[in-house]
């Protein structure tokens, strides 16, 4: 009896599953440590975040409003259907303008190699 309960205990990390996140890489989101930016693009870098993230939660407002105005045009009697896109357009115009200007910015910022690393996580930057 004994055997078997130190064989079962021996063979338990074999059963046991394999986490495969367990060995992702972590990191939060919007970090850049990893691009090993030089102080003066720190400091550069910095200006742009902030207004980076003051135009993305300005248009999070701005989609709220957009939100709303959507609501009273599908409770309306009849839909504008123009108007709808219309309000859509503009937001999704918006969106694309904010991210076009950091990204223009961060190209500029960057070199090469960090232009490289920066794309692996480009998707983080995206204004939704």
């Amino acid at each position: 009896m004994k055997l078997l309960i130190i064989l079962l205990l021996l063979m338990s990390p074999l059963l046991a599953d394999d986490d495969e996140y367990e060995y992702k890489e972590r990191r939060l989101p919007l970090d850049v440590s990893y691009l090993n930016l030089s102080e003066h693009q720190y400091k550069k870098l910095v200006k742009i975040v902030k207004k980076f993230k003051h135009e993305r939660k300005e248009f999070h407002e701005e989609e709220e409003d957009t939100t709303k105005e959507i609501s009273e045009l599908f409770l309306a009697d009849t839909f504008d259907r123009d108007e709808f896109v219309k309000l859509t357009n503009r937001l999704k115009s918006l969106s694309v303008e904010i991210q076009a200007d950091f990204f223009a910015k961060m190209h500029k910022l960057l070199n090469k190699k960090q232009k490289k690393d920066f794309i692996k996580y480009m998707k983080e930057w995206e204004v939704e």
